[in-house]
């Protein structure tokens, strides 16, 4: 009976995770040692100095353009707003 291809595909899967377990150093399969404890013996690769000395210096499309289109929309509702009210009192009529 000729194999499938979800059956050749299972088998190469299982062969893939034998050859990754086989491939792990002995350190890392030794059962003393936690990966937490062999990350505390590495050094980093790069150092990150804290930038508290250092003022952050706002873009300036943050400092004028925000500004500038939050009072464009607030202007652009408020004229929405009257031109709706405007066609609303020309259409209907409120009787007294």
């Amino acid at each position: 009976m000729p194999a499938t291809n979800l059956d050749v595909m299972t088998r190469l899967a299982a062969l893939l995770l034998v050859l990754m377990a086989l491939a792990m150093p002995a350190q890392a399969l030794s059962p003393g040692t936690s990966v937490i404890a062999q990350q505390a013996q590495e050094e980093p690769a790069v150092v990150i100095e804290d930038g508290e000395g250092t003022p952050e210096d706002v873009a300036w499309t943050f400092r004028f353009l925000v500004p500038t289109l939050m009072a464009l929309t607030v202007l652009l509702v408020v004229g929405l707003i009257v031109w709706y009210q405007r066609g609303f009192n020309k259409r209907y009529r409120v009787s007294e």
